[in-house]
């Protein structure tokens, strides 16, 4: 609990590192690397003939899994921290802010947790759907701006933390990511448990459209020890 306590009180500081507080010293891992958990596999009827690699018959498809990046400190605490995206995002929403400050992945390495940081099923690294969908390039990034509150376009909200800097929305638009297939609380919720599986009991941060499949992955695996849900919501 004392663990918990103390990591929430990091969330709530988290915003305010500044840049020569966050580097100021070697980030040390002591383990580092990449998996795919959970998913399903298609089979095609028929035979698979070599003759013929572009006919489908008899080939498989693994799809709909999450895709994990996960970093282990030295001397790390108990429990691992499990990162879930929202809305139109993926694992880069803790990677790094736009203005280039460090995100959540590394300001809880540096204070000692591991971080698995996922793409959901049929999101960015974990694209690879098992229902057909349709990638729109349909103009949206002025809704993305107000959806997030930083504004209302083209004006930011007065102290509002986002950086005012040209290039930061730039890269912010940038990590914008779509689906690849529609969105599925169940299939997210049985990837994150898979992903749970692997990493060992866990906390799980969620944020935004990850709240839902966060709390059902929580009911489904009783390795998640606590969630931490910023902005929760879903069904969108």
């Amino acid at each position: 609990m004392k663990t918990l306590l103390k990591m929430l009180a990091i969330c709530m500081m988290a915003g305010g590192l500044g840049v020569q507080s966050v580097y100021a010293e070697p980030l040390v891992i002591q383990e580092q690397g990449s998996f795919s958990a959970g998913g399903t596999i298609i089979t095609a009827p028929g035979t698979f003939d070599a003759k013929k690699p572009l006919d489908s018959a008899g080939q498989t498809y693994h799809g709909d899994h999450a895709s994990v990046f996960y970093q282990i400190p030295e001397n790390p605490h108990k429990y691992p921290i499990v990162m879930l995206h929202g809305a139109g995002q993926s694992s880069r929403t803790w990677e790094s802010t736009p203005d280039g400050r460090e995100g959540f992945q590394n300001i809880f390495l540096r204070r000692g947790f591991s971080t698995y940081i996922v793409d959901q099923p049929r999101r960015g690294d974990a694209g690879r759907t098992t229902v057909e969908g349709t990638v729109t390039p349909k103009p949206d990034e002025q809704m993305w701006f107000n959806q997030f509150r930083v504004g209302v376009w083209p004006d930011y909200f007065k102290g509002v933390q986002f950086s005012h800097d040209k290039e930061a929305l730039n890269q912010y638009f940038r990590q914008m990511t779509p689906n690849t297939g529609p969105f599925d609380v169940n299939v997210i919720s049985d990837a994150m448990s898979a992903v749970v599986d692997k990493s060992g009991p866990a906390i799980l941060f969620t944020h935004s459209q990850g709240g839902g499949p966060g709390w059902y992955t929580a009911m489904k695996n009783n390795k998640v020890k606590a969630i931490v849900a910023f902005e929760p919501g879903s069904g969108f």
